[in-house]
């Protein structure tokens, strides 16, 4: 998916119906157990990308406040250099 795609699609009403679903399945930070209504910027992370714009729920997202968000992406930037 190219770049502006990929911004239109996670500006999307698709993207937010999953996003709510996985948040709603999760109810908090999977990384370190912060509830729901403790949590400042709630994301949901793509544990993988292979299937963007068509993922499946259950197994490619998970919900991550913002602070183990930026965790997990400087471990992969880490891992990448």
């Amino acid at each position: 998916m190219q770049t502006q795609q990929y911004k239109d699609y996670m500006r999307s009403e698709e993207w937010e119906a999953k996003k709510q679903e996985r948040i709603a399945i999760d109810g908090g930070c999977v990384m370190c157990g912060r509830p729901i209504e403790r949590i400042k910027k709630i994301n949901v992370h793509h544990v993988t990308y292979a299937r963007l714009g068509n993922e499946n729920v259950l197994t490619d997202l998970c919900t991550l406040c913002g602070s183990c968000h930026k965790k997990i992406h400087a471990y992969y930037n880490r891992r990448r250099a």
